[in-house]
C-alpha cells in the first residue's frame, strides 16, 4: 500500500479541476474564515485546471497564505485523502463525483454542494454533510464544527464508510454495462419497441459521470 502523503494536520482537502463550476474560489474564501480562528489547519488543493493562476492570486491575498498548498496534478491522489480529515466538493455543477467515493473509501468526513449527483453519492446526506452550492458562511460554519468537536468529525469520518457496496467498482462496471446491453439488444423487426424499464436508481447518472480526476478537465 502507498503511504499517505505528508500533510500537515488537521488537513481539508479537495480534489478537482481547477475552474469555476467546482466551487475553489469559494472554498478558499471559507478557509479564510476558518483559519482565522484555528490557527493550525491547512488547506491543500490538488488538481490543475485553467483558473488555477486565479486560485493562486487570491490565495496570495490571504493573510493565511502560508497554509494554502496547491499540490497540482496527482498521479496518486488517494494518498492525499488517507492523511485528510476533512474532503471538501464545493461544487456549482456536478453530475456524479466519483471522487467523494474514493473519500468515503478513505474515511475523510465529507462536506459538499448539495447539487446534481452528489447528494446521491453521500446517501442523501447520511454519508456526508450536504451544504448549499457557493454558500461560503455554511462551508465555513461546517467546517470550523467539525474542527472543534472531535466527536463529530469521528462521526462523519465513521459514517462516510458506511454502504459503501453499491459503490463498489465492480457494480459501477456492471450497471454500466447492463445500461449498454440494453441499449445494443437487437428489436423485432416488426415489433413495437417495448415500454421501457424503470431506470435503476443510479443508472442516469452513471451514463454522464465522468471519473473525477485532478487533471484540467
Amino acid at each position: 500500500p502507498r503511504p499517505p502523503a505528508p500533510l500537515q494536520r488537521p488537513a481539508i482537502t479537495t480534489i478537482a479541476g481547477m475552474r469555476d463550476r467546482k466551487g475553489i474560489a469559494e472554498l478558499l474564501q471559507a478557509f479564510d474564515h476558518v483559519a482565522a480562528q484555528l490557527p493550525t489547519v491547512h488547506l491543500y488543493l490538488v488538481g490543475n485546471g485553467p483558473d488555477l493562476p486565479q486560485y493562486q492570486q487570491q490565495a496570495q491575498a490571504s493573510p493565511h497564505r502560508d497554509r494554502i498548498h496547491f499540490e497540482g496534478f496527482q498521479p496518486q491522489p488517494d494518498r492525499y485523502l488517507q492523511a485528510t480529515d476533512i474532503f471538501v466538493l464545493a461544487s456549482k455543477r456536478e453530475p456524479f463525483g466519483l471522487v467523494l467515493a474514493e473519500a468515503r473509501a478513505a474515511g475523510c468526513a465529507i462536506v459538499a454542494s448539495d447539487i446534481d449527483g452528489i447528494p446521491e453519492v453521500l446517501d442523501q446526506g447520511a454519508a456526508g454533510i450536504l451544504v448549499p452550492p457557493a454558500d461560503v458562511a455554511a462551508i465555513a460554519h461546517t467546517l470550523h464544527s467539525l474542527l472543534t468537536q472531535p466527536d463529530q468529525l469521528r462521526h462523519w469520518q465513521t459514517r462516510a464508510r458506511q454502504n459503501l457496496d453499491w459503490l463498489a467498482v465492480t457494480r459501477v462496471t456492471q450497471e454500466t454495462l447492463a445500461v449498454y446491453r440494453e441499449l445494443l439488444a437487437p428489436q423485432p423487426a416488426s415489433s413495437p419497441l417495448p415500454p421501457q424499464r424503470p431506470r435503476d436508481r443510479n443508472r442516469h447518472l452513471l451514463t454522464q459521470a465522468k471519473p473525477e480526476t485532478n487533471r484540467s478537465a
